[in-house]
């Protein structure tokens, strides 16, 4: 069972407890109202940010899904994990589009994190290059499965999905909390990369929405030659 599995599964039950409709419960929660009916809906592809069900929990007085429980673990070789994405600032790309299967690296999961989903993403821009020159590898966890909330210093892969969700820009930053929430930044030599992404922020077709999908544990880079 995957987390959008869990997910949809913990929403149906609780609109049907409580006999609230989607917009309503999203409207108690102080978020869009288009919220649940996206993440409802089969073909989107997007796990909300454990802000978001955090906000949908506590707004009808109940515990948020227990994703790290349900979802079973990948089925990985003990000495690798899968390369799933391509990850760049500047590189939006149709969902349809969207990298998988690219591999393998010789990379063991971190047992501090045994049981969560972990991959790898092989970093395609110059973005963050002072700390992941173009062609490294980044080992990273499911940051919805485990919880995570964000903190200064941590860098994490967010995506920014627009129209409708149907582009999609997967990028990693480095965090760094502020008084208006957490801010995304690059860490690059290249001078075109020079101001943060925020989780609030909208796009120019004002439908932009921003989400935390995972936290980096650290990267690989393989010998040249």
């Amino acid at each position: 069972m995957t987390a959008i599995d869990v997910i949809r599964r913990w929403v149906q039950e609780n609109t049907e407890a409580t006999g609230l409709s989607l917009a309503a419960w999203a409207k108690l929660a102080n978020l869009s109202p288009s919220t649940l009916q996206r993440a409802m809906h089969p073909e989107y592809p997007f796990v909300p940010s454990t802000r978001t069900l955090a906000a949908l929990a506590a707004a009808i007085n109940v515990p948020p899904p227990g994703l790290a429980a349900a979802v079973e673990p990948p089925q990985l070789g003990a000495f690798h994990l899968p390369i799933r994405y391509e990850v760049g600032a500047g590189i939006w790309r149709a969902v349809e589009d969207r990298d998988h299967a690219l591999g393998t690296a010789p990379v063991l999961p971190e047992p501090a994190y045994a049981g969560f989903s972990q991959w790898m993403e092989r970093v395609v821009t110059d973005s963050m290059d002072r700390d992941y020159p173009v062609g490294s590898l980044l080992h990273v966890v499911d940051a919805i499965e485990i919880g995570y909330a964000p903190r200064s210093g941590d860098h994490v892969i967010i995506e920014r999905a627009r129209r409708g969700g149907g582009l999609v820009e997967r990028t990693v930053k480095e965090i760094q909390m502020t008084p208006r929430g957490p801010e995304f930044w690059p860490r690059s030599h290249n001078p075109r990369w020079s101001e943060p992404i925020r989780l609030a922020e909208t796009g120019e077709e004002d439908d932009t929405i921003v989400e935390i999908k995972g936290l980096v544990l650290g990267s690989y880079r393989r010998r040249a030659g």
